[in-house]
Parts: structure tokens; C-alpha cells; sequence
């Protein structure tokens, strides 16, 4: 596991936070890759200087090469085609992860909030340690 997947402080074990994101990819269903598209649509429709402003956030906290090797090794696990919503709402949310404790609320919320309606848990994940 990368280590920019490792919140600082966090155990060896604790690395779950990761593993459930991913373990979550794996499991998404065709319905569910439809309503993240639609969310993602959605939130680059209604917020899309907001979501510019989160990925450049998450860029400066990570560093360019760091949040393009994050950001590629989601998408291309989610095997969506690049550049599809599904592939922005992947990518965006694993950078936020990655970015989780450089982040502000509102920020985090916007890049993982599409890819949040199959996987719920993942709203609140800035907050776990």
C-alpha cells in the first residue's frame, strides 16, 4: 500500500479505511456505477469551481506525482473508461482520502460525495483516524 493512502498516526492495522475503499470498487454493481455517474454529473453540474478548488487542494496537500499515482490506481481498478464520470468520482475520491486530514469538510465532501451513494460509509471517513 502506498503511503499516501496512510493517514499519519495510523497503525499498520488500521489501514481498513483503504482496504474498504477498495474492497468497495471491486464490488461495485452496473445500477450502482449508473448513480455514480448521475452524482457525478450532478455535483460538476451544481459545484463545479467548488470541486476544481477540492482536486487543487488535494493536489498542493499531496504533491502532483503523488495524486496522479493515487488518483490512476483508482480509476484504473474501477475500470471505467478514463475521462467518464465514473472514473472522476473513483479518482476524486481517492485522492480525498489520501488528502483526508488536508482537507476542510466541505472539500472532502465534494470529491467523495458521488462515489458516497454506493459506498455510505465513505462521507464519513475524513473523520476516522
Amino acid at each position: 500500500m502506498s503511503r499516501a493512502f496512510v493517514k499519519d498516526g495510523d497503525s499498520a492495522t488500521s489501514g481498513s479505511l483503504v482496504d474498504r475503499f477498495y474492497q468497495g470498487l471491486l464490488g461495485l454493481s452496473d445500477p450502482a456505477r449508473a448513480l455514480i455517474s448521475k452524482r457525478q454529473q450532478q455535483a460538476w453540474s451544481a459545484s463545479q469551481p467548488k470541486v476544481e478548488a477540492a482536486r487543487r487542494q488535494a493536489l498542493a496537500a499531496l504533491g502532483g506525482d503523488s495524486y496522479r499515482q493515487i488518483f490512476d490506481a483508482a480509476a484504473e481498478r474501477a475500470g471505467d473508461p478514463p475521462q467518464s464520470p465514473t472514473w472522476w468520482a473513483v479518482g476524486d475520491a481517492a485522492t480525498a482520502i489520501a488528502a483526508r486530514r488536508r482537507l476542510d469538510a466541505e472539500q472532502f465532501g465534494l470529491l467523495v460525495g458521488p462515489l458516497g451513494v454506493a459506498l455510505p460509509w465513505l462521507k464519513e471517513a475524513a473523520s476516522q483516524s
